[in-house]
């Protein structure tokens, strides 16, 4: 996601590998399904967490989703005789994409951080015990 994130900025500026209007369609296409399959990995992830902490991700999950489906569909969309519309709606789309995957990936670092905390901690009480002979 990060190089169609940064060909689209390369895009906004006349530089890049994407030339043609049609090239950024077809890569926001590609953008808004690696969207969705984060989402999926997240919610994997989110199996492993407590419950106030799955609650917090899956809300954030929750607000990637629709703004997925709706690149999708926009990327879709025939705008004949707009194509400057098009691609606008497009770049504002993903824009929102992008402010809000910083919000869910930032929360997943510090949700991944805290459960490494928790288990090794419950690894080190386990070797203790095991160790005094209680286990």
């Amino acid at each position: 996601m990060s190089s169609m994130a940064y060909s689209l900025y390369l895009f906004t500026r006349g530089e890049g590998p994407l030339k043609t209007s049609q090239d950024l369609i077809h890569q926001l296409e590609v953008f808004a399904a690696e969207g969705l399959k984060l989402t999926s990995s997240v919610q994997a992830f989110s199996k492993q967490l407590k419950d106030d902490d799955k609650l917090m991700l899956l809300l954030e999950i929750n607000k990637l989703i629709p703004l997925c489906h709706q690149l999708q569909t926009v990327t879709k969309t025939s705008l004949q005789n707009k194509v400057f519309l098009k691609v606008d709606k497009c770049i504002t789309k993903t824009r929102s994409m992008m402010a809000l995957l910083v919000q869910l990936l930032s929360l997943c670092y510090k949700l991944l951080k805290k459960l490494q905390m928790e288990n090794n901690g419950w690894i080190s009480v386990t070797n203790k015990d095991s160790m005094d002979g209680k286990i």
